[in-house]
């Protein structure tokens, strides 16, 4: 069949669609969540936990806790969180990797610190932040 020059063949839409889903799946995607006024990514396979998220305010410090729960191995965690924050900004201030792990990082008069560890349920991924109030 001839298809007129300024028109798309079935196929290519199909294959550019077909494509387009494969990366998708294969970065498995993050979202930003906020704790504690800092925005820090974190990867869709984590769900956040149930428990509510904590937040404190004293004589001009801040700080809040948020934990996350899911099937992500922890070494892929660490080297998300090791390509993810720097290309923000963050700057990496302690790195402990031993069976779980823990990663400080520093931004703009902040530290978050990542805890990685397992339990029954999987892996879980607690994301802590202080620093001086604004």
């Amino acid at each position: 069949m001839h298809w007129p020059a300024n028109s798309i063949h079935p196929g290519t839409s199909l294959l550019a669609v077909l494509l387009f889903l494969g990366l998708l799946s294969a970065c498995g995607g993050s979202r930003d969540e906020t704790v504690a006024g800092a925005t820090l990514p974190v990867p869709s396979a984590m769900k956040k936990s149930a428990d509510k998220p904590v937040e404190i305010a004293i004589f001009g410090f801040g700080g809040g806790q948020a934990s996350f729960h899911g099937d992500m191995e922890s070494a892929k965690l660490v080297e998300f969180y090791k390509k993810e924050l720097p290309a923000r900004g963050w700057q990496e201030s302690m790195n402990l990797v031993s069976g779980g792990a823990v990663l400080a990082y520093s931004k703009d008069g902040k530290t978050v610190l990542i805890g990685i560890s397992k339990d029954d349920k999987g892996t879980v991924l607690s994301l802590t932040v202080g620093g001086a109030g604004k």
